[in-house]
């Protein structure tokens, strides 16, 4: 317990104390020197002094012919040149002052000049930037001097050696923790592992689901390795003088966008705070106004002239807008709202929306208007155009019908508007609907017989009411027969293809008990030696088939 509580330990204090004296150089890379605040070093671009890896600091005045990073090249040689004389001391180091420039001078060689152009651009006098470079030198030379000692050298090849230890000693313990993750994961496959399904769709079972999380638990592994990989050699980079500038330049792509993103993430907390209200806001207007359409659907809440019907399609409408009024009053604070590509990708899908929303707000329009014309609900029986059937889903742009024979057919809402539409059921409840059907009988049948023939067998037709009472309409006289309408109510329209069937069954019955034929007087003019057209059963006991009529001309 005890070395493993030091192995962590060690682990702690070097994995998140050594990235941070990492990147403590980090801020300094391509960086000016802030010492000064001149208005003239702002408009120029400097040039960074760093021979060692490290910026010391930054040119931004030419002299004569030099740029600024002609000046600073020739300056890191001759650093470079300071650093490797064994009998380098820090007072040989010193500043002369001329009659145009301040020289900083290493024995009789001139590491760099200061002159009144280096002194503008810093915005202060030539003697405050000349010392200031001369520390900045001094420090930087000896802070090399002393890192690449022979003691310093072996003291990080140690402590690299001890990294390198810690690394193997981390990569042990991480795989046998996820061996025994594994190993506890399998065991308790049945117990925990329930499978993912819908219905009797089977997403995933529990092999498949132990699958995808052995492949997870792998991927975790390899990448906390690579991860350790990735500092260690960034830390013993970091211990090497000749190394040091590369592994902070590394760590600097990895870091600078990570705290890129964490700025910009706390930069833009605000905004999000604020979307955040919106959409809590827009939540619960919404949820209010689902509330209210329940209850007026449920015809709790009762308002005058407003049928329960219009409640769901009106609540939706009310979302809708209110959604798109959200969407405008978020639209500012989406990060890159204003950016050309958040423009331009909005107006091609703006275009996208008015080139193939046409045939699509029409029917939209087309169905706003049959459910607050209320033409039909819901399992309604209608005729539209040479189509009957069941209301079985009604949309904002398309209306689908169930025929008798269980056809599903889809009617765009255009076409609903732009043909008539039979209701069967609007008045079904209340009134009744009145079925008819229409049958011939000859000029030789007493009227008021068949009049009641036909009220007889609608009254003996299911679903047909009692009262009001059935009648009969003669709709026509014609040359050889008479046409009788028999109208009766019902309630139940969706029924209307069983009730047909029934009542002229009724009827055949009804007029074949009574002897009355249903036949075609043409038929009957000519049909000598053929029996009646009723059924044996029916027929009078006296009844004989006529004989051929043969006359003498």
């Amino acid at each position: 317990m005890k070395q493993k509580f030091l192995l962590y330990l060690w682990f702690g204090v070097f994995f998140l104390i050594a990235p941070l004296s990492i990147y403590a150089g980090i801020d300094t890379i391509g960086k000016k020197d802030s010492t000064s605040h001149g208005s003239v070093k702002n408009r120029m671009t400097g040039a960074v002094v760093a021979p060692f890896g490290a910026p010391i600091y930054n040119i931004y005045a030419r002299i004569g012919p030099f740029s600024p990073q002609e000046r600073a090249q020739s300056v890191e040689k001759k650093l470079k040149t300071l650093a490797s004389d064994p009998f380098f001391h820090r007072d040989s180091v010193k500043l002369f002052k001329g009659e145009m420039t301040y020289d900083i001078m290493y024995g009789e060689s001139i590491i760099t000049s200061v002159d009144e152009d280096d002194a503008r651009a810093e915005g202060t006098t030539r003697e405050l930037v000349a010392n200031a470079r001369m520390t900045k030198i001094i420090f930087a030379v000896q802070q090399y001097r002393s890192a690449t000692s022979f003691g310093a050298i072996l003291k990080n090849v140690g402590i690299s050696s001890g990294i390198l230890i810690m690394l193997v000693l981390l990569i042990t313990l991480i795989n046998r923790l996820f061996r025994f993750i594994i190993s506890k994961a399998d065991a308790l496959q049945n117990r925990i592992m329930k499978g993912m399904h819908l219905q009797d769709f089977i997403f995933f079972n529990r092999h498949r689901q132990l699958t995808i999380l052995l492949v997870i638990l792998k991927g975790i592994r390899w990448i906390m390795i690579l991860i350790l990989l990735v500092i260690t050699i960034l830390a013993i980079f970091y211990l090497l003088p000749w190394t040091k500038a590369f592994s902070i330049n590394v760590l600097g792509f990895v870091v600078n966008p990570l705290k890129n993103i964490m700025t910009g993430f706390w930069e833009y907390v605000p905004n999000l705070i604020t979307i955040i209200v919106i959409l809590f806001v827009t939540r619960m207007v919404i949820r209010f106004f689902k509330f209210l359409s329940r209850e007026v659907e449920k015809e709790t809440l009762k308002i005058p002239g407003f049928y329960p019907d219009w409640a769901l399609p009106t609540f939706n409408i009310f979302r809708v807008l209110i959604i798109i009024f959200t969407i405008v009053a978020i639209w500012p604070f989406l990060p890159g709202s204003g950016s050309q590509v958040f423009q331009g990708v909005s107006v091609f899908f703006g275009l996208i929306f008015s080139l193939t929303s046409a045939s699509a707000l029409s029917n939209f329009m087309a169905g706003l208007t049959i459910t607050y014309t209320r033409a039909f609900k819901l399992g309604d029986r209608v005729k539209i155009d040479n189509v009957t059937g069941d209301i079985i889903e009604k949309s904002m742009l398309v209306t689908k019908i169930r025929t008798i024979k269980n056809e599903e057919i889809t009617v765009p809402n255009t076409k609903i508007m732009n043909t008539e539409v039979i209701n069967y059921s609007t008045s079904a409840p209340d009134l009744g609907l009145i079925m008819h059907t229409t049958v011939t009988i000859g000029y030789d049948a007493p009227w008021r017989q068949v009049h009641q023939l036909l009220i007889d067998a609608a009254l003996h037709t299911e679903l047909i009411l009692k009262k009001p009472t059935p009648f009969v309409l003669q709709t026509a006289l014609n040359d050889f027969y008479i046409s009788y309408q028999i109208n009766a109510y019902t309630r139940s329209p969706n029924e209307m293809a069983v009730i047909f069937s029934q009542l002229h069954q009724n009827i055949q019955d009804s007029f074949n008990k009574a002897g009355v034929e249903i036949m075609s007087p043409h038929y009957k003019s000519i049909r000598d030696g053929n029996t009646i057209a009723i059924p044996e059963e029916n027929r009078p006991k006296e009844y004989d088939a006529p004989s051929f009529r043969v006359e003498k001309l």
